[in-house]
């Protein structure tokens, strides 16, 4: 059963009450809340309300936290291409490993099925 929280009309504290049209009693106070069918669609229509809005708050979020991501990823990125034109072996690091390979002339079983470039 779906239930809701809502203040007591006397005492102004927080009770749990159902959907269905009935009398609720106040775990503070014990008054007696008498829940109608027009008060249980206006619950109703504030809880689609309310989960709306935090729907859209989740939207928010989610848009705010990739957006800091991609702008972390691209100030990593250019960062990155700063230090390779700053070290020009950087960037053929890997050539030069398959050069050492190729002078050795060991080759593993794995390399014998690489296409050469």
């Amino acid at each position: 059963m779906n239930k809701t929280i809502i203040c007591c009309p006397k005492c102004k504290e927080k009770m749990k009450i159902g959907y269905k049209v009935a009398k609720y009693r106040c775990p503070n106070c014990k008054e007696i809340y008498k829940l109608t069918k027009l008060k249980s669609i206006g619950l109703k229509i504030r809880g689609i309300i309310f989960g709306f809005l935090e729907t859209i708050k989740d939207i928010k979020n989610n848009i705010s936290y990739k957006y800091k991501t991609a702008m972390a990823t691209a100030k990593y990125m250019s960062q990155v291409k700063k230090n390779m034109k700053n070290d020009p072996n950087w960037s053929n690091y890997h050539k030069e490993q398959r050069e050492m390979k190729e002078a050795n002339g060991k080759r593993s079983f794995k390399d014998i099925f690489k296409r050469n470039k």
